[in-house]
């Protein structure tokens, strides 16, 4: 397990920075012109004000998915938001030396139009980590890639640890 998230890590890191220098402002907004939203396939899009409970694979993680929107969000936004925030997430484990609380007892990202933000749930244990963090985001790119790229609010759950974090991926209009 431990060389998967280094893997992960490894590899957000490598795409994080590719895309902050290899990718000029102005292709991302040609992108962001031309690219129309992916359809989710037949019967899977994500109904207003429906739950979905997504495991996130190979993790005690589980996230409980409401659209709160009609609004859908750019993939490329979004993409480049989670893999910014797993960049984040881990240089904040590295400093840490190793998984602990998010600092803050939350966590908010934006690219583009896409911003995210995941919070610590139930005072005082604040018990949403890095590790979980990272396993969140991982979440909601698997699940927009299933169900479309749609306003959300989540509940994090934890087998171990319970109800550990709330959060939001919104679009930010400008």
């Amino acid at each position: 397990m431990a060389a998967y998230r280094i893997s992960l890590f490894l590899i957000a890191m490598f795409l994080s920075s590719l895309a902050r220098a290899a990718v000029p402002p102005e292709t991302i907004a040609l992108l962001r012109a031309i690219e129309q939203p992916a359809p989710p396939p037949p019967g899977m899009a994500l109904k207003a004000s429906e739950t979905i409970t997504f495991k996130v694979p190979d993790t005690e993680t589980s996230l409980i998915f409401k659209r709160i929107g009609p609004n859908t969000l750019y993939q490329t936004d979004l993409s480049l938001c989670l893999l910014e925030g797993m960049n984040d997430l881990f240089a904040l484990a590295i400093k840490n030396k190793g998984d602990g609380p998010i600092t803050g007892n939350k966590f908010e990202k934006s690219y583009g139009q896409a911003g995210l933000l995941i919070q610590s749930y139930s005072p005082p244990a604040f018990r949403m980590t890095t590790a979980v963090s990272v396993d969140t985001l991982r979440a909601i790119g698997l699940f927009s890639s299933i169900y479309g790229y749609y306003e959300v609010t989540f509940d994090v759950q934890h087998r171990k640890l319970g109800h550990v974090g709330v959060g939001l991926v919104k679009f930010l209009r400008q």
